[in-house]
């Protein structure tokens, strides 16, 4: 009975003009046990229901304008780093687009594989794109699977400097599956180096969007697996092997979170944005996003508002997080696997966002 009162409210508030009741109510349904039909169904209806940023606070976006990999080409997904007093992105540029129908599009030439190169850049203080250099991967062992390079790389700083995490799917013996890569990044160059790829107990599975946190040497996983906010770290005692880490435990809602941008060290614990993906009528996807905090012990503790960047109802992509200037926060975006974006806000914006985990 609770299901179907909360239902009729998702579905009837948009018509009165209550957003943020049929808003509260989607959340409540997302936070029950709920069949796969009314979950799909609850995420749909919820993206009419999600505002823009900038309806929740003070908000300056610019687009990442620089020359493609090649002619034709995207742009999209960038990452963003503060790396010694200055800010690097990884863009990411591709040979396919998505058509209306939600259809990968790839030139006739390339028949169906997808290429993608990535662009390291300078950001300035008013985060202007210069100095663009093409990255270079290391050589590695291909499997000949469709699907070429880095996808969706995520910049972390290491003591010897910079690194990157991406996956790939390429890679000989792994079938096409998705895995997590990691190498040495040389900013002045491009070069990626001493690539090696993840091996962990989730062999099984695809393996993506694994989020950086800052000053340490591993990944959050999920914000909510098996009930618990899990991580995967580096075993000081073995060195080349991780291990899983369940931290405390996470509300239901959780199991949407899909990562997202770097953990950064903000008042004492880590902010990062995440996304949740909704599954529209026509087929189409669409994410939504919203910051988390996680406390010190990595439990999540506060959470905001979701949102859209710029499209309600598109893919939206956060792959970056990075403080810059004083008092400021730069998330890097993508839109529609087409269009590469940076987002400056205030942190204590962001923060006032923020509200208790219940």
């Amino acid at each position: 009975m609770q299901h179907e009162h909360l239902n009729a409210l998702a579905i009837h508030a948009f018509y009165c003009g209550e957003h943020d009741a049929g808003r509260r109510a989607c959340d409540r349904l997302l936070g029950l046990e709920i069949d796969e039909r009314l979950e799909r169904q609850t995420r749909a209806n919820r993206t009419w229901y999600t505002p823009r940023l900038a309806d929740l606070i003070p908000v300056t976006l610019a687009q990442i304008e620089i020359e493609p990999a090649a002619p034709g080409w995207s742009l999209f997904n960038p990452t963003v780093v503060a790396h010694a007093g200055r800010l690097l992105a990884i863009v990411r540029s591709s040979n396919y687009r998505i058509d209306e129908a939600g259809r990968y599009v790839i030139p006739p030439e390339d028949g169906d594989r997808i290429r993608t190169t990535n662009l390291l850049v300078d950001l300035d203080a008013d985060l202007r794109p210069s100095n663009r250099r093409e990255i270079t991967l290391p050589d590695y062992e291909r499997s000949g699977y469709p699907v070429e390079g880095f996808e969706d790389c995520r910049l972390r700083a290491t003591p010897a400097g910079l690194a990157v995490s991406a996956t790939v799917r390429d890679a000989a013996g792994w079938d096409g599956r998705c895995r997590i890569a990691t190498a040495d990044l040389d900013p002045a160059t491009g070069a990626l180096s001493r690539m090696r790829i993840l091996e962990w107990e989730g062999l099984g599975v695809h393996e993506k969007n694994w989020a950086p946190i800052e000053g340490r040497s591993g990944w959050l996983y999920a914000s909510r697996h098996g009930g618990y906010t899990v991580s995967v770290q580096a075993d000081a005692g073995l060195p080349g092997v991780y291990e899983v880490l369940r931290h405390g435990a996470a509300p239901r809602l959780a199991d949407g979170f899909r990562g997202g941008s770097q953990l950064v060290r903000v008042r004492d614990g880590w902010l990062t944005v995440v996304h949740e993906v909704a599954v529209m009528e026509s087929g189409r996807r669409a994410y939504e996003h919203r910051f988390l905090w996680f406390d010190d012990s990595l439990t999540l503790a506060r959470w905001s508002p979701l949102f859209a960047f710029r499209e309600p109802r598109a893919i939206e992509f956060a792959a970056g997080l990075a403080r810059h200037g004083d008092g400021r926060l730069v998330v890097t975006f993508g839109v529609r696997d087409a269009e590469a974006w940076t987002a400056d806000l205030s942190e204590v914006d962001v923060c006032q966002l923020l509200a208790p985990v219940s």
